[in-house]
Formats: structure tokens, sequence, C-alpha cells
């Protein structure tokens, strides 16, 4: 008996599926953070150089900044409804036990704070929080130090409540800047950045 062709059909839809739906993966743009000004600074006043401007691309303040934004600054992503907020970095000495510090070094600490804006529950556990220092952006090992930095966010954060973790980084003695960057590692929205002067 001969055997019959196999109609193609099946693995031709399946492929096409495959595609559209890589397709629609790629036409998601992840959001982009708007910068919100601390209360107090003036719209418009003046930012240091590479800062944001405060203003977002149709001149309205808050908006999507041009750099990284300032200690104290917030980045906010209105779709995802949370803010995020960093501090100006504070000179500590580690424990005799704190991991990830070298000696030599100089260690920062910073407050690192979440608000949720929106109605629902936002995931904290996957918020990563990572420095750079140097002319060379080169990428510093954050400090763990019990109880005191490292620990990070953990849970569900509530409508209308705030989470804060303490974070801690080396950088070489003398330096200018600690370059921030704060991802919610969601494949939704893009890290925010701060340049933090120390």
């Amino acid at each position: 008996m001969p055997t019959r062709a196999q109609p193609r059909t099946r693995p031709l839809l399946a492929t096409a599926a495959a595609v559209l739906a890589l397709g629609a993966l790629g036409a998601c743009t992840p959001e982009e953070p708007t910068t919100e000004k601390p209360a107090g600074k003036a719209a418009g006043a003046e930012d240091g150089p590479g800062k944001g401007s405060g203003k977002s691309q149709d001149g309205k303040d808050g908006g999507q900044a041009a750099g990284p934004r300032a200690a104290g600054e917030s980045a906010v992503y209105p779709g995802k409804g949370l803010k995020i907020t960093v501090s100006a970095p504070t000179a500590f000495t580690p424990s005799a036990y704190a991991a990830g510090h070298k000696n030599g070094q100089q260690a920062w600490k910073l407050r690192v704070t979440l608000e949720n804006t929106s109605d629902r529950k936002i995931d904290t556990t996957l918020v990563t929080v990572g420095a750079r220092q140097g002319e060379d952006g080169e990428t510093t090992e954050g400090i763990f130090d019990g109880e005191t930095v490292g620990s990070g966010f953990t849970g569900r954060l509530l409508p209308g409540k705030r989470a804060t973790a303490f974070y801690g980084f080396d950088a070489p003695r003398g330096a200018k800047t600690l370059d921030v960057e704060v991802s919610l590692n969601d494949f939704e929205t893009e890290p925010a950045q701060w340049s933090l002067t120390l």
C-alpha cells in the first residue's frame, strides 16, 4: 500500500504562530522611567553635568530625563505604579565580618526606597541594585554586612506602601562619583540610573 504524504500545514502553522509571538514580544518596548525632583527643588533648577532636565520631551515637568538622576531624585514608572528613590551615599566602616569590602577602598552606604503608587501588589524580590565607579565605569562589588547593608528587598509591596533597603559599595579613596543602577528585572521596564556625588 503506498504511503500517503503527511500534510505540511501543522508544522507551518506552528512556525507561523512562533514567528508572530516573537514579533509581538519584540514590538513591546520596556517602559522608561520619568524623573521626579525632590520636594523643595524648583522645576527648571540648574542640574549638574550629565543630569536630566527634569522635563519630558514634550516640555512638561517630571518627564523623562536625558541623563542619570541625582541623589534624592526619583525614577517613576507610571505604567508599573512604582517610584524608586536613591539617597546620597554616606561613608561607613564595614564590620570585620562584612563580605565584598576590599582593604584600602572606601565603603559607601545608600538607601533605596520603593513606593507602590498602583492599586495592586508589586513583587520586590527581583529588584537588583548595582554600581560602577571611576572614569572607566568599573563594576564594584556590593558589600554584604549582616543586617546593616546588602540584604535587599523581599516580599510583595502593598498599594500605597513603601519599602526601604540599604546597599553598600566600595570605591577607591578620592573617587568623585558612584553610578548606581536599579533594575526591576521584570522584562517590562528599563533600569533606572543615578550618578551620585561622593
